[in-house]
């Protein structure tokens, strides 16, 4: 069942995007009662809430989880406003968001990359969270001797740790990031290269064993030719040592007695029999060159040796 959980978060991307808002909110949350004391500021109080909260834009894909993650930051402890600490966070978060997935998607270079992104983490930091935090304060809380620029600069000098902190910890794993889905792109790369090269070596193995298998049966073709060449020369050779001698030998002697008789009833008795030899020596003839022919008529494949 918890496999077919997670099958379903990584096929929908709403669930995904769900899934991480909750858990990068709930790591803000811990990251937030991480406090430290900064240096020569005696009693100023800094968090890490931020971190998370910048890790989260790397893996969410649409803008409403934003929404999620920063109500659940509020559950972090802090003298601010619950408002304002939403608002500042929620402007901040949209700004950094559409800056990594409109501008860096755009980049190739990794060090141009993280100079970037470090410039997102100044600019929502200096642009958003500390002029948010002052304007949305004053905005629920007025105070008449309010100085914006005073207070702006007063804020810069407090959080300038915990901007340099936060820079170069969410800088540093985006570097790494960025080298893990590279990795993973080529390991895929390699995975379809060793797929391709596994299927042309089927394809060629497969044409390997057809050859092999039309070399089997050309082979078998080839020895029935021979053993066909081979009874017709057995044939020929019967022929031509007992059939065909025989009839030659009476003709022969045949000729031999005629030339010798001066009967001429036995000469007319001779040129009966010699008759009868040679159409015997005719026959044997006809059936010889019927057996070539029949030779000759064998199928191309049977013939070619």
């Amino acid at each position: 069942m918890f496999a077919q959980i997670q099958l379903k978060i990584k096929a929908s991307p709403v669930w995904s995007d769900l899934v991480n808002a909750v858990f990068f909110g709930l790591l803000s949350i811990l990251f937030g009662h991480v406090k430290i004391n900064l240096p020569v500021l005696a009693g100023i109080i800094a968090d890490f809430r931020e971190i998370p909260l910048l890790i989260s834009i790397f893996y969410l894909r649409s803008i409403w989880p934003l929404a999620i993650v920063c109500g659940l930051t509020l559950l972090t402890p802090s003298s601010v406003s619950p408002i304002t600490v939403y608002f500042m966070h929620l402007a901040a978060l949209l700004f950094a968001w559409i800056g990594y997935h409109y501008l860096l998607a755009r980049i190739q270079l990794d060090w141009y990359r993280a100079l970037t992104w470090t410039i997102i983490c100044t600019i929502y930091y200096f642009i958003f969270i500390i002029p948010l935090l002052i304007l949305i304060n004053q905005w629920i809380s007025p105070n008449e001797g309010f100085n914006f620029i005073d207070f702006y600069l007063k804020m810069t000098r407090l959080i300038k740790y915990e901007w340099i902190v936060t820079a170069l910890v969410t800088t540093m794993y985006l570097v790494q990031l960025d080298i893990r889905r590279k990795l993973v792109d080529h390991e895929m790369t390699l995975e379809k290269q060793v797929k391709d090269r596994t299927q042309a070596l089927a394809s060629a193995n497969e044409k390997l064993q057809l050859m092999n298998e039309n070399l089997d049966d050309l082979a078998i073709q080839r020895s029935l030719r021979i053993k066909d060449q081979l009874n017709t020369l057995n044939k020929y050779a019967h022929m031509n040592s007992h059939e065909l001698r025989a009839p030659l030998s009476n003709i022969l002697g045949l000729v031999d007695l005629l030339k010798k008789g001066k009967d001429e009833k036995e000469q007319l008795l001779l040129l009966e029999k010699l008759g009868v030899s040679a159409e015997n020596l005719d026959t044997i003839i006809k059936e010889m060159n019927l057996l070539l022919e029949k030779e000759m008529k064998l199928p191309a494949d049977r013939k070619s040796v």
